[in-house]
């Protein structure tokens, strides 16, 4: 199913739960039962023509012309009976005991009481800023084994009565007082979604049977379940406010969605950055410091711009989580300001395993990323080398060209949080239509929505001067006047912007088309990248642990408007599925910050590995063994 037939169907089911919520609840139910019910008529279809055939052998009956049909009945059974046993792999995690940890499983235990819940079987201690409830299925659905994931960055950043409350939120999709039909969805829903992975990572003629059945049927009944599922998320809100009380729990959800910005876009950029202090020594050890590098970097103003972006941020049709404005107004609470934050951890919830599970994490993270932090630390020690010759330069009035200048200000970004704009403006009184320059100073002011004339200036050459990058320029002018907050400009501005968006995304859809259409091992030239982009890139790539290799290419591809082309080749670890290497490569080409288009394609499941070989002018970016 198409991305926009996907968005499509799930608006018009939304809109059927809000005008005929009855009616809309039977029809999910009736769509429900009608997928197990499929698989379970073809198997019964099965073992009936084996039954008939074994009639036929003990009647002496049996005819050389059966053999076909009884294959295939056989193959048909064992599809359907392996369709309905849904594939399942262990969570990966530090498994905790109640021994180590008695006030942290007192407390599942409490939570559990108030919502009649089912038992946890194990509670794992994941890398990810998250909390999760996993059900493995057994007995063919009707009973599961449950898992409790907490993340300990999450443990870190939080208090632990706030991270009791994530954690009823989790446990309120496990609640049997009441919303069984929301609930059951809900994992039926997971239970489809991990079918559909295995039929696209298997390619064995016994999956053909039901593979067709399943990519048709996965993806609608995920568009036609979304309202209930995100219903479901409101319930478990609920849940966890009638235990916590609202204005707790409104809290909890604030912090939670501040502090995960808070991890993803400052943590390990900081912590990459001591990579140029440390040189040798002890392993880095990441997690054992990450509770007081997250208090550390845990300013008002920045939370503050965090928050405002994250209110901002407009349904994804492709989540079930609802926004944060709307989780907050269903709880009826404000959240026009920054509530109180942490003022310290939950790691003391993991008792006498807190060291344990520290030591583990970072082992495991020093193991993946030890060449990378070394190779990643000369980078930076080469940077701060220049930005000093750039400074004692400056102090004694030697000219510095356009170029020196760019460097300096690239070498401020990666190594300290200092704004890069005076040096960039002084490269752009020497070149006032330099595109670089227009770029650097655009993509730090846009997203921080600073309100000055000089922005809608810089926009303004950049799209007069540079036709190749009129996109770029309408996009980030998108972006600036969405957390811009003077009225008057956006009122003149908008309009404007508004159609020269719409007349470059027009072109913009067209020139990709072409280079979609263009295999990414033709038309090869070679890399006209400087080293900060490179280095960008590298640093982007090694903070994801499943990529095990990658180069990058060029493509001369003639377009409308003009640009340049890159593709990035992405080589997984073993055992990453294609759902998951898909997922990653999205999360990649989202992060990308190439000068031109830029794409990615995955190795040894879009194009073979060979091509590597074949494809002149690639540039290895990563290697890992």
């Amino acid at each position: 199913m198409q991305y926009t037939d996907y968005v499509h169907r799930v608006r018009l089911h939304e809109q059927a739960s809000q005008d005929q919520p009855q009616a809309y609840r039977r029809r999910v139910l009736a769509f429900a039962l009608l997928g197990y019910a499929l698989i379970g008529l073809l198997g019964l279809l099965a073992l009936g023509g084996l039954l008939w055939l074994a009639g036929s052998l003990i009647q002496g009956e049996f005819r050389g012309w059966m053999l076909g049909p009884g294959l295939a009945c056989l193959g048909l059974l064992w599809a359907t009976v392996s369709g309905l046993r849904v594939p399942f792999r262990e969570p990966e995690g530090q498994r905790l005991t109640a021994e180590e940890a008695p006030e942290l499983f007192e407390g599942l235990e409490r939570i559990r009481d108030k919502i009649k819940g089912p038992p946890l079987h194990a509670v794992l201690i994941t890398e990810d800023f998250n909390a999760a409830i996993v059900q493995r299925p057994l007995c063919m659905g009707l009973r599961h084994r449950n898992y409790l994931l907490i993340g300990w960055p999450l443990l870190a950043a939080m208090e632990p009565r706030r991270v009791f409350a994530v954690l009823a939120h989790e446990y309120g999709h496990l609640r049997e007082s009441h919303g069984q039909l929301s609930a059951w969805i809900y994992r039926s829903r997971a239970a489809w979604s991990r079918l559909l992975a295995r039929y696209q990572d298997d390619a064995s003629p016994m999956a053909w049977l039901l593979a067709g059945f399943v990519r048709w049927y996965a993806p609608r009944f995920d568009a036609m379940s979304f309202a209930l599922a995100r219903e479901d998320e409101y319930a478990a809100d609920r849940v966890a406010a009638r235990i916590f009380g609202a204005e707790l729990f409104g809290q909890t959800l604030q912090e939670v969605a501040v502090k995960s910005r808070l991890y993803e876009e400052h943590f390990w950029r900081h912590w990459w950055r001591l990579a140029r202090l440390r040189q040798g020594g002890a392993p880095a050890a990441p997690h054992a410091q990450m509770a007081s590098t997250l208090l550390h970097l845990s300013e008002p103003e920045r939370l503050q711009q965090a928050l405002r972006q994250v209110l901002r941020a407009p349904a994804d049709p492709s989540d079930t989580h609802p926004v944060l404005k709307d989780r907050l107004a269903a709880l009826k609470q404000r959240a026009t300001s920054l509530a109180p934050s942490s003022t310290r951890s939950a790691l003391t919830l993991l008792g006498r395993a807190r060291e344990r599970i520290g030591a583990e994490l970072d082992a495991r993270w020093w193991q993946q990323h030890r060449q990378d932090w070394q190779r990643h630390g000369e980078q930076l020690r080469a940077l701060h080398a220049d930005v000093r010759a750039f400074q004692a330069r400056a102090t004694v009035n030697d000219m510095l060209g356009v170029e020196d200048l760019l460097r300096w200000a690239a070498g401020l970004k990666a190594l300290s949080e200092r704004d890069p704009s005076p040096v960039l403006e002084r490269a752009l009184q020497l070149s006032p239509r330099h595109e670089q320059v227009l770029l650097s100073l655009l993509t730090h002011h846009a997203p921080l929505g600073t309100p000055q004339e000089r922005v809608a200036d810089w926009l303004e050459r950049l799209y007069q001067e540079h036709p190749g990058q009129a996109w770029r320029a309408a996009c980030l002018a998108r972006q600036w006047m969405d957390r811009c907050s003077d009225p008057a400009m956006l009122a003149r501005l908008r309009p404007l912007w508004r159609e020269r968006y719409a007349r470059a995304e027009a072109m913009e859809q067209q020139a990709w088309a072409q280079f979609a259409a263009t295999p990414c091992w033709e038309r090869s030239v070679p890399l006209a990248l400087d080293e900060d982009g490179l280095r960008r890139l590298r640093t982007l790539l090694l903070r994801e642990r499943d990529v095990r290799a990658a180069w990058l290419g060029a493509q001369d591809i003639v377009t409308q408007p003009p640009g340049a082309h890159y593709t990035l080749w992405l080589q997984c670890r073993p055992g990453v599925g294609a759902g998951s290497a898909a997922e990653l490569a999205r999360r990649i080409e989202a992060a990308l910050d190439l000068p031109g288009r830029a794409r990615v394609v995955l190795v040894d499941h879009e194009v073979e590995r060979a091509r590597v070989e074949q494809t002149l002018h690639l540039l290895a970016l990563v290697q890992r063994r």
